[in-house]
């Protein structure tokens, strides 16, 4: 009786022909796959400990083994982990190509590619490949944010907005990390309401980081409400008391809110030391004495921030000293 149902598994096997599944003679117990489990084993667990060298004479040894098609492709994923790990992006890359054609349905293997193409700065390169990942399973947190920071760095932020959103919200607003980034490129973009409306998210999480009220200052001077803005940045300092670059931005506000006396004195407490130059201080200073009609003063501090070649600072302090020589020039 069992030749018999052996004969007729056989015959039944050959007429379903290559197309049928490994899993069937798994099942049957008609083939088998040697040592590749065991190796397949091993390999994760060497993965898990950094042991990319044993990772991959592992995979050397199980593809030798003659392993089922799934067995080998999990393989193939801790080999291209492993480079990754190593910073061996070319090595991983190879692997992820020829896999992302032996197992097209297979999404880890774009998305690996785009995860490193991104990394690279190949935004043009990694966005389509996070389409794909996307064509199989659209909530894909990762590929929406990679699609999301692809399209920003482009510069397409219409688009980059769509894909952080659904990032965003396919996370419940729990990355505080990805609601920050994404805030920024809405600031970037000029999205007042969307920067406000993230930033209220990320507060929520994290009242005490002084960068979220910096940001929402930026909105404020964004929008003209330059007192709000100072009032945010005053929020900041409470955070970080004594911070340079929140000091001098307030300092700015304060300028542009028309506080000029205010802003002198922010920006004179970093230039006490005359030993010490700063020369976005000595700028800012320089331009509070302009506005106040004290040319005299204002010179030479225009003149110390003009002395960092090449930088905006000095591109700007270099076009008021030139300004106020013509205006002495018509007095003459």
């Amino acid at each position: 009786m069992m030749k018999l149902f052996t004969a007729a598994l056989f015959c039944a096997l050959t007429l379903a022909g290559p197309a049928l599944h490994a899993g069937a003679f798994r099942f049957f117990g008609l083939s088998s796959e040697g040592r590749a489990p065991e190796l397949l084993a091993a390999m994760k667990k060497d993965l898990e400990n950094g042991n990319c060298a044993e990772v991959a004479a592992g995979s050397e040894a199980l593809f030798g083994e003659k392993p089922f098609a799934e067995t080998k492709m999990q393989a193939y994923k801790y080999l291209g982990q492993c480079y990754e790990l190593q910073e061996l992006p070319d090595k991983a890359i190879s692997v992820y190509k020829l896999c992302r054609g032996l197992y097209p349905e297979e999404k880890f293997f774009p998305a690996r590619l785009a995860a490193i193409y991104l990394k690279a700065g190949f935004y043009s390169t990694a966005a389509p490949l996070f389409k794909e990942v996307l064509g199989g399973r659209s909530d894909n947190i990762e590929a929406n944010a990679g699609l999301g920071r692809c399209y920003a760095e482009i510069g397409f932020l219409e688009r980059a907005k769509e894909y952080y959103a659904k990032a965003i919200i396919l996370g419940d607003f729990k990355d505080q990390g990805l609601l920050k980034e994404y805030a920024w490129w809405m600031i970037r973009k000029r999205d007042w309401g969307e920067a406000e409306l993230i930033l209220a998210r990320a507060l929520e999480r994290d009242p005490g980081d002084a960068g979220l009220y910096a940001a929402l200052a930026r909105i404020a001077a964004g929008k003209g409400d330059y007192a709000s803005a100072a009032a945010r940045l005053s929020q900041a300092l409470e955070r970080r008391p004594g911070d340079r670059g929140y000091t001098l931005e307030r300092a700015l506000v304060l300028l542009l809110s028309g506080d000029a006396g205010a802003a002198e004195a922010a920006a004179g407490s970093f230039l006490k030391d005359p030993a010490h130059k700063d020369p976005l201080a000595s700028l800012i200073k320089g331009l509070a004495l302009y506005r106040k009609g004290n040319l005299a003063a204002a010179r030479p501090l225009l003149a110390a921030a003009g002395e960092e070649e090449g930088s905006f600072t000095a591109r700007l302090a270099g076009a008021l000293l030139a300004e106020l020589e013509k205006g002495s020039k018509r007095k003459e």
